[in-house]
């Protein structure tokens, strides 16, 4: 069964906030158990996210051209970790590799954000959807904070991995405690910018938290007031 997308003429698949539920946790979950795999588990986390992205895409894309669109960068963020690995690993390639993955995970939470927020119902689907929206806005700034580290624009202290290959989980990690403001304060960022990000991040999660409260909310009392 298809639902149509109210404005844009597109089309989305019945309970498709599962599927990018399911894969955004495998993502999730299986990465901190990866560094002692081949390659420091940097094959292992660039298979699960290429599998991630494939799914994002089949299940979110409401036209031909945003599937299309994509694609494109499933197919060039995968080449570039291919060009990683089998070349080794550049730092020029691993930031245009980083950009593209924030460009997808960022299209792939507007895509979903705006699902959840135009369809005005209130079922499991769209709990899961307003989940999802809010794991990619963590995943996008761990992203974010590894591109900082990469571009020497700053650093972190306190319980944080030195090595490579282990740095992204506890950036992941340090992202999601900062989206929730939890606060623990194991990990520090240190530097104008990192610091800009984790408050913005803060901030964020906080506004988005009331925002799908509220909207949630005020669509479940209006149905319930018509009937």
């Amino acid at each position: 069964m298809l639902n149509k997308l109210p404005g844009k003429g597109g089309s989305m698949k019945s309970g498709n906030f599962w599927y990018l539920f399911v894969g955004l946790l495998a993502v999730l979950l299986v990465m901190p158990f990866t560094s002692n795999l081949p390659g420091g588990g940097r094959y292992s986390i660039a298979l699960l996210f290429s599998v991630f992205m494939l799914i994002a895409v089949w299940s979110l894309a409401a036209s031909k051209r945003v599937f299309q669109f994509g694609t494109l960068l499933v197919v060039g963020i995968t080449s570039s970790v291919g060009f990683n690995i089998v070349v080794g690993v550049n730092q020029v390639m691993e930031m245009i590799e980083l950009l593209m993955m924030v460009i997808f995970c960022g299209l792939s939470c507007s895509i979903a954000a705006r699902n959840v927020f135009v369809w005005h119902r209130v079922d499991l689907n769209s709990l899961v959807g307003a989940f999802c929206v809010y794991l990619l806005m963590g995943l996008i700034w761990a992203l974010m904070y590894r591109m900082l580290l990469l571009c020497g624009l700053g650093h972190f202290s306190g319980n944080i991995a030195t090595q490579t290959h282990e740095l992204f989980p506890d950036l992941i990690y340090f992202s999601f405690v900062t989206l929730a403001s939890l606060g623990y304060g194991d990990i520090s960022p240190i530097g104008g910018l990192p610091k800009t990000l984790a408050y913005l991040e803060a901030l964020v999660g906080q506004f988005y938290l009331a925002v799908m409260v509220a909207s949630l909310v005020g669509v479940y009392s209006s149905r319930r007031n018509r009937g």
